[in-house]
C-alpha cells in the first residue's frame, strides 16, 4: 500500500501529488512513534538536496536504491510553497528535520546554514546535494516557469515575456527591479544560498552532468560508499549500485523536460552568453564548468 501511495508522488497533477503526500503522513507518523536511536543509525534518513532545476528527481530515484528506503513525500525547502515563495523560518526548517524517520528519503531545496548542518548530523541524516551547470539551470527554469507550472508565483512574470529568449534573460537577471515580497535575485545570488554545502565532509555534492553520462555508475558507487560509512548496518555496495541504476526513470518526474547536458549552447544567444559571463562568469569557474571567460566568444563565433 505504501508503495502505491509513493508512486503517486510523481503524478503530473500537483493537487494529486499533495493528496498522496497527505496520505503518506499517516504511516510516517506511526513510524516516528516507534523509532529508536539504533534504527536511525542502522537506516539513516537521507536528504536529497538540490539547487532548483538541477536534477532533484534523478537524485531521489538513485537514493531510492539504498537499503530500507521509504518516501513519505516530505519536502524540506528554505522557501515556502512555490505558490507563496517566501522564506521559511529557521525554526520551521528545524521542525521538519526533527520529524525525519529512519529509512526516509527527504527531497529538498535547502539553503546552507551551519545550524541545519549540525542538526542533520545529530539526527544521523545522510546528506547528498546535486547541482548543475547554471547555464542549463536558467534554460530549464525559463521553460518550466513560462510554460509548465502556471501555479508558481513567478509564472505571471515569465508568462509576460515575449519569447523563451526573454524568459532566459529573466532567469539570469532575476526580477529587476526587485518585487516586494518575492525573493528572486540573479542566478549568482540564488546559487550563493546553496554554495556553502559544497566541499563539506558531511555532504556529498554530485554533478548532474556526471549522473547522465558514462560516469553514472561510478558516481552511484560514491553515493553508496558515502552512505555506507554513515550506517551501522552492512551494505552490499555492488547490489546497491545495481538497484540504484535500475531506479532511474526520468520520464517519471513531473518536471522532466529534456535532461540534456549543455543544452544552453543551442538556446543561448550572444547576448545571453555575455550577460551570463558578466554576472556569473566567476561562478562557472568556481564550479569547474569553465576555466575562464573564453567560452563566450568561442561559442558566439561558432554560431
Amino acid at each position: 500500500m505504501n508503495q502505491l501511495l509513493t508512486n503517486g508522488l510523481s503524478h503530473r497533477n500537483g493537487l494529486v501529488r499533495k493528496g498522496f503526500a497527505a496520505l503518506l503522513a499517516v504511516p510516517k507518523w506511526w513510524r516516528r512513534q516507534s523509532a529508536r536511536p539504533e534504527q536511525f543509525r542502522a537506516a539513516p534518513p537521507v536528504l536529497a538536496n538540490s539547487f532548483p532545476k538541477s536534477g532533484t528527481h534523478l537524485l531521489v530515484q538513485l537514493v531510492s536504491g539504498l537499503p530500507g528506503r521509504a518516501n513519505y513525500g516530505t519536502f524540506l525547502s528554505s522557501m515556502t510553497s512555490s505558490f507563496q515563495l517566501r522564506h521559511r523560518t529557521a525554526e520551521s526548517v528545524h521542525h521538519v528535520i526533527r520529524g525525519f524517520v529512519p529509512g526516509e528519503i527527504v527531497r529538498g531545496h535547502l539553503f546552507f546554514d551551519s545550524s541545519y548542518a549540525d542538526q542533520l548530523r545529530d539526527h544521523h541524516a545522510v546528506h547528498f546535494m546535486i547541482y548543475r551547470d547554471p547555464r542549463d539551470v536558467v534554460v530549464s527554469e525559463a521553460h518550466y516557469l513560462r510554460d509548465m507550472n502556471r501555479w508558481h508565483r513567478l509564472h505571471p512574470y515569465f508568462r509576460q515575456t515575449a519569447s523563451i529568449d526573454e524568459a532566459i534573460t529573466l532567469s539570469i537577471t532575476g526580477l529587476v527591479p526587485p518585487v516586494p515580497g518575492i525573493d528572486y535575485p540573479n542566478i549568482v545570488e540564488r546559487f550563493a544560498a546553496y554554495e556553502g554545502w559544497l566541499g563539506r565532509n558531511d555532504c556529498l555534492a554530485v554533478r548532474f552532468e556526471d549522473l547522465v553520462s558514462e560516469r553514472q555508475a561510478l558516481v552511484a558507487e560514491q553515493i553508496v560508499r558515502f552512505y555506507a560509512d554513515r550506517t551501522d548496518a552492512p551494505c552490499d555496495v555492488a547490489a546497491c549500485v545495481s538497484r540504484m541504476l535500475a531506479c532511474v526513470a526520468p520520464q517519471k518526474s513531473h518536471t522532466f523536460r529534456s535532461g540534456k547536458r549543455a543544452g544552453w549552447r543551442s538556446e543561448f544567444g550572444v547576448h545571453h552568453r555575455r550577460l551570463f559571463a558578466d554576472l556569473a562568469g566567476d561562478l562557472l569557474i568556481r564550479l569547474g564548468y569553465e576555466q575562464d571567460d573564453s567560452w563566450v566568444e568561442q561559442v558566439a563565433a561558432a554560431t
